[in-house]
């Protein structure tokens, strides 16, 4: 898969969650921003992230998951 690709893919899902309701379309964008700017860089190795960096998107991952897993039926599905 092609970096483009890959990019393209992650804006999707992003979008995704806005069309579903998870969040509005403006936070979506913040969300596919952020990823453009830091994930790709470290994923790609264009540049290592801090320590900060890391432990800030484990916490907002952990919310994020947290918050679906709560509002979710069936909590007890999830393979985490």
């Amino acid at each position: 898969m092609a970096a483009s690709e890959v990019i393209s893919s992650h804006r999707r899902l992003y979008q995704r969650g806005a069309e579903v309701g998870l969040y509005d379309e403006v936070f979506g964008e913040c969300l596919a921003e952020l990823w453009t700017q830091n994930r790709t860089k470290t994923y790609y190795r264009f540049g290592i992230a801090t320590e900060a960096q890391v432990t800030a998107m484990h916490d907002l991952a952990t919310a994020i998951h947290n918050e679906l897993v709560n509002a979710s039926r069936v909590q007890h599905e999830c393979l985490c």
